[in-house]
């Protein structure tokens, strides 16, 4: 049976990361360099770029978010010329999502201009604290997902991702 410090000490962590989620949000967007695509765009393009060719369906799963939002963003990317999509070659269900050479740029420069900025705010921790909440992170991410019902699977699950893997794309 919990104690009344335990109740205590797990409300306080609520409330910690309460407050946390917003600021690191607000965070994360003000580090964003000014002709950088959304936060959320440059997720699908660092997807596609670290792990090729997606489908939306693989995208949306990856990303932890619907298929909906999936479709929003695959749509103003491909507006922008950074990715490119056609029909699956054997699931007529399904579609194709690729990054372009202009999405490549744009990752790969976003990116890094926002991990060096983000990563200026864990500069201020020490390196052992940095591990700490390294370790931390992960081991919190995993109990999240553990939680949820179903269970998501885990975006580095190797095997997994190796099956679904998409054949070679066809160039016309």
């Amino acid at each position: 049976m919990s104690s009344k410090a335990d109740e205590t000490r797990l409300a306080d962590l609520v409330e910690a990361f309460t407050e946390m989620a917003p600021a690191w949000g607000r965070w994360v967007h003000a580090c964003l360099p000014d002709d950088a695509v959304s936060f959320a765009r440059l997720r699908v393009l660092t997807t596609l770029e670290r792990d090729g060719e997606r489908t939306m369906t693989q995208i949306a799963e990856y990303l932890e978010v619907t298929p909906r939002r999936v479709t929003a963003l695959v749509d103003a990317l491909e507006a922008d010329g950074l990715i490119e999509r056609y029909a699956h070659p054997t699931d007529g269900r399904s579609t194709v999502v690729a990054i372009t050479e202009a999405g490549l740029v744009q990752q790969r420069l976003g990116w890094k201009q926002l991990n060096e900025k983000v990563g200026a705010a864990f500069g201020d921790l020490s390196v052992q604290g940095q591990e700490q909440l390294l370790d931390l992170s992960r081991e919190l991410t995993q109990a999240f997902r553990s939680h949820l019902s179903p269970p998501l699977p885990l975006p580095d699950e190797t095997a997994e991702r190796a099956a679904r893997r998409l054949p070679p794309r066809r160039r016309a």
